[in-house]
C-alpha cells in the first residue's frame, strides 16, 4: 500500500523530501494543493469555496489509492 502525504498551508509537497529519503520506499505519493507547488486548475479563483472543492478532489484521489491497494 502506498504512503500518501499531503502538505499543510503554506507548504508544498517539497516539505516531505527529507522524510521520503528516510522512508526508503518507492511507493510514496505526495499531493499538492492548488497554488502550492503545483499548477492552478483552470477556473480556480482562490476562494475558500474553491479550496473546499479542491479538498474534495484530494479526498477522491485518496479514495482511489485505497481502491487500488
Amino acid at each position: 500500500m502506498p504512503v500518501v502525504l499531503v502538505h499543510g498551508v503554506p507548504d508544498t509537497h517539497r516539505v516531505w523530501r527529507a522524510l521520503i529519503g528516510r522512508l526508503r520506499r518507492d511507493d510514496v505519493v505526495t499531493l499538492s494543493l492548488p497554488g502550492f507547488g503545483c499548477g492552478i486548475p483552470s477556473g480556480f479563483d482562490g476562494t475558500k469555496e474553491a479550496y473546499s472543492e479542491r479538498a474534495a478532489d484530494v479526498a477522491k484521489e485518496l479514495e482511489a489509492f485505497w481502491e487500488r491497494a
